[in-house]
């Protein structure tokens, strides 16, 4: 039934999280034969002492797809999966994965990816920032890299990650992908629980700040006929135009976020007004992006020196 050898790439800060993620990867019911597991990141050398996995040590830290990237060079599975180090899979994650990729018109498969945490603030979180990848119908959306899934054919057509950017490379992918004619696909048999410890209305608006503020609207500047929604928001990029509008365009989010999640949880309309108010934290950090100007956003997101490996360790 199995016969398909599988990668998984996991770039790695968080050395309290990890240790669960790959907990549960050692527990997959998709053949450990067939699975590598490889870590990239700092002091990813002293996890092989404990863990079965292949670790990528780097000088400093990179962004998440550098580190993907440099997964994928040593990478010997047909397909790779990507995690992130805060992202707990469920027993089937591998299998469910695969099981979508078979489709040849595919390009790439993300997951539900569920809160940990059942705390108020943190629920709003998981509905502010991952709405759409909290319902369980089957979807045909960007999906995101937390839990990713990709033919290694497929992956290197689409020349990897973009490593250049701080956020929103898997958008980026995503877009690359459906120019290439492929389908990018939200499947939410593919679960994993995510531990993003945000549990706190201060936590929640400095998150939704800071990305803003990282991401701007430089992803849709670079893809203006991908969706409506970019073309609206590029027409927009003009301090003054977008300040006018950021009651408007952080409102308008919101509806949306709650059409779409309301029926499956209806407790979303208790976390509303916070829905908001951490898009209009975030839309202000993207107003603060357009204020800044091209160069300094581009000192802003430019990636880490010096992000060489060192060495790579198996245990």
């Amino acid at each position: 039934m199995y016969a398909n050898r599988v990668s998984v790439i996991i770039p790695y800060t968080r050395t309290d999280l990890i240790e669960a993620t790959l907990t549960q990867l050692m527990r997959q019911s998709y053949p450990a034969s067939l699975t590598e597991i490889i870590v990239v990141g700092q002091h990813s050398s002293s996890l092989t002492h404990r863990w079965t996995v292949k670790a990528v040590e780097t000088v400093t830290r990179l962004y998440p797809g550098a580190g993907r990237n440099m997964g994928a060079r040593i990478a010997t599975g047909e397909y790779l999966l990507f995690l992130d180090d805060d992202c707990e899979p469920a027993f089937d994650w591998v299998e469910q994965n695969i099981r979508e990729l078979q489709r040849s018109d595919v390009g790439a498969v993300g997951g539900q990816v569920a809160g940990k945490s059942k705390a108020f603030f943190a629920q709003c979180v998981d509905f502010s920032s991952f709405a759409f990848c909290q319902t369980n119908k089957r979807r045909e959306l960007q999906i995101c890299s937390a839990s990713m899934g990709v033919r290694r054919e497929t992956y290197i057509e689409v020349q990897g990650f973009n490593e250049t950017l701080r956020t929103c490379e898997d958008i980026d992918l995503c877009y690359r992908l459906l120019k290439l004619g492929y389908k990018t696909v939200y499947q939410p048999a593919i679960k994993v629980l995510h531990n993003h410890r945000r549990h706190s209305f201060s936590i929640l608006m400095r998150y939704s700040y800071f990305f803003g503020r990282v991401s701007g609207l430089y992803i849709k500047l670079l893809y203006p006929d991908m969706t409506k929604r970019n073309q609206i928001l590029i027409t927009l990029h003009h301090p003054l135009l977008y300040a006018l509008m950021l009651l408007p365009i952080s409102l308008g989010i919101t509806t949306i976020i709650v059409k779409t999640t309301v029926r499956e949880y209806p407790r979303v309309l208790l976390y509303t007004p916070f829905i908001f108010l951490s898009k209009l934290a975030f839309h202000t950090g993207v107003l603060c992006w357009i204020i800044r100007g091209p160069q300094k956003n581009l000192v802003e997101a430019k990636a880490p020196g010096g992000a060489a490996v060192a060495h790579v360790n198996q245990s």
